[in-house]
C-alpha cells in the first residue's frame, strides 16, 4: 500500500512538469486546487463480485458505441467529480468539471485506449483467449503508470467479456526508455497489485519490463527458447505502439527496421499518434512500407481516427523548431490487422 501511495504522489507531481504548455486548463486545475486534484486522481474501489458490472442495465460499452465517452466511463466506474469539488470548496461549474476530467484523462489514456480495441485484437489472435500476450514496443511513460490505473484495463475488459474470469493478460514493455529498475509484477481485479505470482487470483495482468531494443529481446528469446527466427511471431498475439513518432524527423530512421519486423509478423498492431501532424507523418511511413505488402496481395487502408480516450493534457514537442507543435498522448489511433 505504501508503494501504491508513493506511485500516486509521484504521478501527481509529474502532471505539473514544465513540459506541459502554459495555459493548459487541466494542468492549471491541478496547480490551483492540488488537494482536489489529488482526490480526483484517486481511483474508486472495485470488487469483481459487487461492482455494477453485474448489473446489465449499467454495463459500459467499449469500441464504437455511440454512447461511448471518457466522461461516461468515469461515471460508470464511480468517480464523482462534482462531489470531490464540493468537498474541497471548489465551484462546481462546468469548466472546472471539464478541467478535472481532463486531468484524469491523462493516466486513463493508456489502459482505456488499449481496452477499446480489445475485442479486435483478441479476435485476430489464434492463441488461447485465456492467455493473451501483448508487446508494447518503444514503451516510455506507460511503464511508470501507477498500478491502480493499469488495473483499469482488467476492469474494462471485464465489461467487454465477463466469461473468462481466470484469464491472464501479459504485457511486455520493451524499449530503451524503460526504467531499468522496474520489476515484473502481476495485478489482479481484487488487489491493487500482487507480486506473488504463484497464487493466481481470477483475471490477471502480468507486466514485464525490458530496458532494451526489440531486436535485442527477440534475439534473447530465440536463443533461450531455441526456436527459429520466423517463429517469433508466435510469442506475442498483438503489438501496441503508443505515440511512437514513426515519421518524426528525429526518430524515423530508428523505427524503420522495427516496423519491417512487426509488419512481417502479420499480427495486429495498434498505433497511436500525438497530434494530427504526428498522425500524418506516421501514416506516410506506414503507407510506404505497406505498399510492398500490397504487391504480395495484401490491401490496407491507412487512416488515423480520433481517440475518445486521448489525454487532454497538452505538451510542446521539444524538437519542433519552425513552429510550436502541441501534442496530446494518444490523440488518434490506427489499427493494422
Amino acid at each position: 500500500m505504501h508503494r501504491h501511495r508513493s506511485q500516486l504522489r509521484q504521478f501527481t507531481r509529474n502532471l505539473s512538469s514544465s513540459s506541459t504548455i502554459d495555459g493548459c486548463p487541466h494542468r492549471g486545475f491541478a496547480k490551483k486546487y492540488p488537494s482536489a486534484a489529488a482526490q480526483v486522481l484517486k481511483v474508486p474501489q472495485f470488487s469483481s463480485k459487487h461492482h455494477v458490472i453485474a448489473n446489465n442495465s449499467r454495463v459500459y460499452e467499449f469500441g464504437g458505441s455511440k454512447n461511448e465517452s471518457l466522461q461516461r466511463y468515469i461515471e460508470w466506474r464511480g468517480w464523482n467529480i462534482e462531489t470531490v469539488l464540493r468537498e474541497h470548496g471548489v465551484d462546481e461549474n462546468k469548466q472546472l468539471i471539464d478541467d478535472a476530467i481532463g486531468l484524469l484523462s491523462h493516466p486513463l489514456t493508456f489502459p482505456l485506449t488499449l481496452a477499446r480495441h480489445w475485442q479486435k485484437l483478441c479476435n485476430s489472435s489464434s492463441s488461447n483467449s485465456k492467455n493473451f500476450r501483448i508487446c508494447c514496443v518503444g514503451a516510455r511513460a506507460e511503464c511508470t503508470l501507477p498500478d491502480e490505473y493499469w488495473r483499469e484495463l482488467l476492469i474494462a475488459t471485464l465489461a467487454i467479456d465477463t466469461k473468462d474470469d481466470d484469464s491472464q493478460v501479459t504485457i511486455d514493455f520493451i524499449g530503451p526508455d524503460v526504467p531499468a529498475q522496474v520489476k515484473s509484477k502481476t495485478i489482479t481485479l481484487d488487489n491493487n497489485f500482487n507480486e506473488d505470482t504463484t497464487q493466481p487470483s481470477g483475471r490477471q495482468l502480468a507486466m514485464n519490463f525490458h530496458s532494451s531494443f526489440l531486436h535485442e529481446v527477440v534475439l534473447k528469446i530465440v536463443r533461450s527458447q531455441q526456436i527459429e527466427t520466423d517463429q517469433i511471431r508466435n510469442v506475442w498475439d498483438a503489438f501496441v505502439l503508443f505515440n511512437p513518432g514513426l515519421g518524426h524527423p528525429h526518430l524515423a530512421k530508428q523505427w524503420l527496421p522495427t516496423l519491417k519486423f512487426l509488419i512481417r509478423t502479420t499480427n495486429p498492431i495498434l498505433f497511436t499518434a500525438h497530434s494530427t501532424i504526428d498522425a500524418e507523418r506516421d501514416r506516410l511511413v506506414l503507407e510506404q512500407l505497406l505498399a510492398v505488402d500490397r504487391n504480395n496481395g495484401s490491401n490496407h487502408s491507412i487512416e488515423y481516427e480520433p481517440n475518445p480516450y486521448a489525454s487532454r493534457l497538452e505538451f510542446v514537442d521539444p524538437f519542433s523548431k519552425e513552429h510550436v507543435h502541441i501534442v496530446r498522448p494518444n490523440h488518434s489511433y490506427f489499427l493494422l490487422k
